[in-house]
């Protein structure tokens, strides 16, 4: 494994830092959805390096996709959560194992962000286990009509377009699941977004479906195979989860070291302290092997060889590190840590979500442990490979 990024790699991280400073770091504060900066994103093809050229993107692969994410989260985390849905666990989804007519019609608008994804798993009754998923979706012949609810969805008052998963049979468990594309301006669609803790940019709702309706070629996978549909899209999405904690981990970095520089205390710099250097050698440390996870990780996801255990790892991980630093910058900052006058309160609020976010903290340290011990191996045989996405 080359640890060296390539020059076109280097080149839009460049450009991806640029936009950070310029267009998101003045606006960091306003507390709402930008659409125009996903728009901005989409054109510079942010959201589509794991994409070939006919769906908008530029096939640099997974590695520049995590490169990419983490320079934003960098200066704004509540976007992190853009790069999931318009570059993963949506379009990359209805790529993976949509209809011709799907492809054709969804995926390029969303990579290029002229259309706003969603992805719907989560429900009121129903988190981790996604098997039990409540939503019923039915067959009519020409379409599908779904009815139920979701909740804690990402996107969901603003999107144009939702990847939702349902079930034709709850007693058959993830043999029930089914997955289907689905417009949102519909009148059965209903919203109302959930007040949070953190990543004030990215909004997110409570979801209402009635009879709602799915051309036929919206379905995605095989009737009742929308499980495996939901475990590579995961897969995808928690690379981009695990990037944006790395972000937000650097981000602490940044601000104590320049906080460290010119806070005095007992006439010289903090920095001088032996305590706050520890600090800091910790911060670093933990991010540097956070950064390096999710690399390898994403790396085996362009090596097209399985990365399931692998990107678990990264974002347990790197969850953990961005929760562990964030607490540790608001240590070094001291009271004006607790301040609202200073960014390290936001990443402080931002980082708890890297802990919960694509499978909680818990589920990926069961899905470590199980695969150690030989009860479940993580690493399957890929479930659908792409490969032929090469040639479009």
């Amino acid at each position: 494994m080359n640890f060296e990024l390539s020059n076109e790699v280097k080149a839009i991280q460049k450009e991806a830092r640029r936009f950070a400073l310029k267009e998101v770091q003045p606006r960091v504060e306003e507390e709402h959805f930008k659409r125009d900066l996903v728009e901005k994103m989409g054109n510079l093809g942010f959201f589509g390096c794991a994409f070939p050229l006919k769906y908008g993107g530029s096939d640099l692969g997974f590695v520049a996709h995590a490169v990419i994410c983490e320079e934003i989260s960098r200066v704004d985390s509540g976007l992190r959560s853009l790069f999931n849905l318009q570059g993963m666990t949506v379009p990359y989804t209805i790529m993976e194992w949509g209809s011709s007519d799907a492809r054709q019609h969804y995926v390029q608008e969303l990579v290029l962000g002229k259309k706003i994804g969603c992805t719907c798993f989560s429900e009121p009754n129903v988190g981790s286990d996604i098997a039990s998923i409540e939503t019923q979706i039915e067959d009519k012949g020409d379409y599908f009509l779904l009815n139920g609810s979701k909740t804690w969805i990402s996107n969901g008052t603003v999107a144009d377009i939702a990847v939702v998963y349902a079930t034709h049979d709850p007693t058959l468990k993830h043999r029930g699941l089914c997955a289907v594309v689905v417009e949102t301006d519909q009148p059965g669609w209903q919203t109302r977004e959930t007040p949070k803790l953190g990543d004030k940019s990215s909004p997110i709702a409570e979801i209402h479906l009635k009879d709602i309706r799915a051309p036929r070629e919206n379905l995605l996978g095989q009737w009742g195979g929308g499980f495996n549909v939901a475990m590579t899209a995961l897969d995808r999405g928690r690379i981009s989860v695990a990037s944006g904690a790395v972000g937000i981990s650097q981000a602490c970095i940044d601000c104590c070291v320049d906080y460290a520089n010119t806070r005095i205390q007992f006439g010289r710099p903090i920095a001088e302290y032996q305590l706050v250097k520890g600090n800091i050698s910790e911060m670093v440390t933990l991010t540097e092997a956070a950064r390096l996870l999710v690399r390898y990780g994403t790396w085996l996801n362009d090596q097209n060889r399985p990365f399931t255990r692998e990107i678990a790892i990264a974002k347990y991980f790197a969850g953990e590190v961005a929760a562990k630093v964030s607490g540790l910058a608001m240590e070094i900052h001291g009271g004006m840590g607790y301040s609202l006058e200073l960014p390290v309160q936001r990443y402080y609020r931002d980082a708890k979500l890297y802990q919960i976010g694509e499978g909680t903290a818990n589920i990926m340290r069961i899905l470590i442990a199980d695969d150690a011990l030989g009860l479940k191996k993580a690493n399957r045989q890929r479930l659908h490979v792409p490969s032929e996405f090469r040639d479009l």
